[in-house]
């Protein structure tokens, strides 16, 4: 066939039909052609976009498959290093300034990006962060590598056995304070603290102490012990909190090194240990302290008491046995948690201790020892209430979701409201600060799928949730601007 007229006639007709379709589509197809295409435009940006924030440093700390502590300021490390004699300190500064090296590369993503921070549209990358234009990443970045001469001073941190509470201990010991740790599982934080690179540095000046804070009698217990045994109080960082209920199932990865004897622990470790071990062994002698004090000297063990339906199930179907998270802590395989549980559907018992953990323990550490705190002779300490924008009445849109845990931080920056004016009197900087969005609380499966469909990813992470809790002290000390009486968030204050 040559040409058309050998067709016959119906194919003809379809055929013509079609080229004509193709030729001069109507309105509907052109509508519908355009909008394939400027999809398609968009997910070719979007794709190249993503491969482009893929190098940055924050997100490849995620794919690191166990977070680790990033090391003090080389300048400082290769001075040690040379005292001691050692080469490494060159080797030191060399990487560090491969690192700053690559901060004048620069980076350009296609589709604009909003700041976490400053909320304007950018499209220049920093070298670490993916979600802050170029002069707020900068600020973060600084604060981030921030230090002070903090030698004498010492400081408490409730919660630091992990994550944000962890990173804030080691910007204290690197700084060369004092530091005081309280955690329900004080084995465990010895070992994640002894395997730090400098650990041998700072061993001799953290005291690591195991405190149920759900047991506010034995909170009572330790102000009263810390009041005998430190000389002055210049931080207390108030971290701990109780955001997703874990079941008693979930702490079986850290029971076991509670219960080892305590002589067949490393040197290192026992130094940590050392004020916690005489202060239960005390306590166990003292007649009737035993029920007073079940949250120092059986901190682990209360993890087990089953309060809710919840803390008899157990099994790799919810806890996978072995299977950590980039902190170490136990994969959760649960298809729902407290964070998505509404005002209904909260327990009364998670309710107090929400309450008990995140309000009524800051409330009684901050009472008692503010003598303590009062010592301090440059009237220069601080106190940080670690809050969150949960708990923040001036905000657009809140959802249903976890009010328990919004109220126990709305109480908290009440009593800095109330209280700071007071306590500044002494010298005692009180502030409530939020950390920021480090953490997806959401359940593991949802999490994946929001990460995978939409790319996300928290902008933060735990050593800016640390970097901004201690920054009160840090920036006080370096400037002599001591803040109070504010909630803080992103460096700067921000409404109630």
């Amino acid at each position: 066939m040559n040409s058309l007229a050998d067709l016959d006639e119906e194919l003809r007709i379809r055929l013509v039909s079609a080229a004509g379709q193709l030729s001069r589509p109507d309105r509907y197809t052109r509508r519908a052609l355009g909008k394939a295409l400027t999809r398609a435009k968009f997910r070719a940006k979007r794709d190249a976009d993503r491969a482009i924030l893929d190098q940055t440093g924050i997100r490849a700390l995620r794919r690191e498959p166990v977070f680790r502590t990033p090391l003090p300021k080389p300048q400082q490390m290769a001075l040690d290093a040379a005292i001691r004699d050692e080469p490494e300190g060159a080797e030191v500064v060399d990487a560090w300034a491969a690192a700053e090296a690559r901060r004048e590369e620069g980076a350009r993503v296609e589709l604009g990006r909003m700041c976490y921070v400053c909320k304007a549209e950018f499209h220049e990358l920093h070298h670490f962060y993916d979600q802050m234009c170029p002069p707020c990443a900068e600020l973060n970045w600084q604060k981030r590598n921030q230090t002070a001469d903090l030698r004498g001073r010492v400081a408490l941190v409730t919660g630091a056995r992990v994550k944000i509470g962890y990173q804030a201990a080691m910007f204290l010991l690197r700084a060369g304070a004092e530091v005081v740790v309280a955690t329900r599982f004080p084995r465990d934080a010895a070992r994640r603290f002894a395997r730090e690179v400098d650990a041998s540095e700072w061993t001799s000046r953290l005291h690591i102490y195991g405190i149920d804070l759900r047991h506010t009698p034995s909170v009572e217990l330790l102000c009263q012990h810390l009041l005998q045994t430190l000389p002055r109080l210049d931080g207390l960082i108030n971290n701990a909190c109780q955001t997703v209920r874990r079941p008693s199932g979930w702490y079986d990865h850290v029971l076991a090194p509670e219960t080892e004897p305590f002589a067949q622990l490393p040197a290192a470790e026992r130094t940590m240990l050392e004020r916690n071990r005489s202060l239960g062994e005390g306590l166990v002698r003292s007649a009737g302290s035993e029920i007073h004090a079940t949250g120092l000297w059986k901190s682990a063990v209360l993890s087990q008491v089953p309060l809710l339906a919840e803390d008899h199930e157990r099994g790799d179907h919810l806890f996978p046995a072995g299977k950590l998270d980039q902190d170490l802590q136990q994969i959760d395989l649960r298809d729902t948690n407290s964070w998505r549980l509404t005002l209904a559907e909260v327990p009364t018992a998670e309710l107090l201790e929400v309450h008990l953990v995140n309000a009524v323990a800051p409330f009684v550490l901050n009472a008692r020892l503010r003598p303590l705190l009062a010592k301090v002779p440059t009237r220069d300490a601080h106190v940080v209430n670690v809050s969150a924008m949960e708990g923040q009445f001036y905000r657009r849109w809140k959802t249903d979701k976890h009010p328990h845990t919004n109220m126990a931080k709305a109480a908290l920056n009440m009593m800095t409201r109330t209280s700071a004016i007071e306590y500044v009197r002494d010298g005692i900087h009180m502030n409530s600060v939020d950390t920021g969005w480090v953490t997806d609380e959401d359940p593991q499966h949802h999490a994946q799928r929001k990460t995978k469909i939409h790319g996300f990813h928290p902008p933060l992470d735990i050593v800016d949730g640390a970097a901004r809790i201690v920054d009160p002290l840090f920036d006080g000390v370096n400037t002599g601007n001591h803040l109070w009486g504010l909630f803080l968030k992103d460096y700067k204050p921000a409404p109630w």
